[in-house]
């Protein structure tokens, strides 16, 4: 299958599960990093997302999270919050 073949997530990610989004809300797009075992049984990761977002929301939402788990992961580590 080529990166440009596209089929619903469901279907792609079957037999996983993700917690549901907030009643009322609509999905738009998606940023996908699965773990995954390539085709020689090797652990690695796969990288994946939908049509509809541009390279700098991608970018963006990306920052923002790597942000909110390294302060998450510091406030862990530390036992205390940044601030």
């Amino acid at each position: 299958m080529e990166d440009d073949d596209h089929i619903p997530v469901g279907d792609a990610l079957a037999g996983l599960a993700v917690p549901a989004l907030p009643e009322g809300w609509t999905a738009l797009g998606a940023i996908i990093l699965v773990k995954c075992f390539d085709d020689e049984g090797r652990s690695s990761w796969a990288f994946r997302r939908t049509d509809g977002l541009n390279d700098e929301e991608l970018l963006g939402a990306l920052m923002v999270r790597t942000d909110l788990l390294r302060r998450e992961l510091y406030e862990a580590y530390t036992g205390e919050d940044e601030e």
